[in-house]
């Protein structure tokens, strides 16, 4: 499942309407997180699809769970985890944790 075509499944389904200001308001229905506006459609779709990629991008490296799109899934395989570099104790780059 690729990353572009979950975004475009979700943006297919989302709702948007105007607010009292005029601002548009755009969110997919049923998953926390997926929103966002703009002052035209044009922008709040951009803008939704960012919010969306970042989420899903998000969820993957906090190992949280991420809302399906209709049958659409996006999972994390077993034993596939990202190592993440840290950096050392002054903030000076990638710590190698086998050196201690």
């Amino acid at each position: 499942m690729s990353l572009s075509r979950y975004v475009e499944a979700a943006l297919q389904k989302a709702d948007y309407e105007r607010d009292e200001n005029g601002v548009i308001l755009a969110q997919v229905p049923g998953a926390a997180g997926f929103f966002a506006q703009g002052d035209n459609f044009e922008q709040a779709r951009l803008n939704l699809r960012d919010a969306i990629e970042g989420n899903v991008l998000l969820a993957l490296q906090l190992g949280l769970n991420i809302p399906s799109i209709g049958e659409i899934v996006i999972e994390e395989l077993p034993g596939h985890h990202q190592h993440r570099a840290e950096p050392d104790a002054f903030g000076e780059g990638p710590r190698d944790e086998r050196r201690g």
